[in-house]
């Protein structure tokens, strides 16, 4: 598993869940490039949406995961998440990033939609509920047994 490496991060993502979500993403971007004329295809939300997304992770969020723009709180505190920087209102991108002496992983975990404060399918209460539920190992070893490099 190689992983890419940005400001000294080196990046992975959760296998079966952000993982999964941007193969299909490609996919669907990939489709659409060869279905639309190139006014469109750039313009779609879909390609935007891919674009953002790895834009936040290899430009944005690499400049420091633990910046309080990305912290959460309480149960979350080791968790970070992108909102804004590019992305819909309605996502919100989930990692974990652990840092060590000769050692700098982000592991990106999932991509949160909708956001829809209150509701039980809320991208946080959803992730809530996963790191709940022990979806995410706590030690970087078994969490990047879990992971593929981009």
């Amino acid at each position: 598993m190689s992983a890419i490496v940005r400001n000294g991060w080196e990046i992975y993502f959760h296998r079966n869940l952000f993982g999964q979500q941007r193969r299909q993403l490609k996919e669907q971007v990939r489709q659409l490039k060869a279905n639309l004329p190139h006014e469109e295809f750039v313009k779609h939300p879909t390609v935007k949406l891919l674009a953002a997304v790895m834009a936040g992770i290899k430009e944005k969020i690499v400049l420091d995961p633990f910046a309080a723009q990305f912290s959460l709180k309480g149960a979350l505190r080791h968790y970070g998440r992108l909102k804004g920087m590019g992305l819909s209102d309605r996502y919100r991108l989930f990692f974990r990033a652990f840092e060590a002496e000769d050692r700098k992983v982000l592991i990106v975990l999932w991509l949160g939609f909708p956001r829809k404060e209150g509701d039980r399918n809320d991208c946080y209460e959803v992730f809530s509920r996963m790191v709940r539920n022990g979806d995410f190992p706590e030690n970087l070893e078994q969490l990047l047994s879990e992971a593929d490099g981009i």
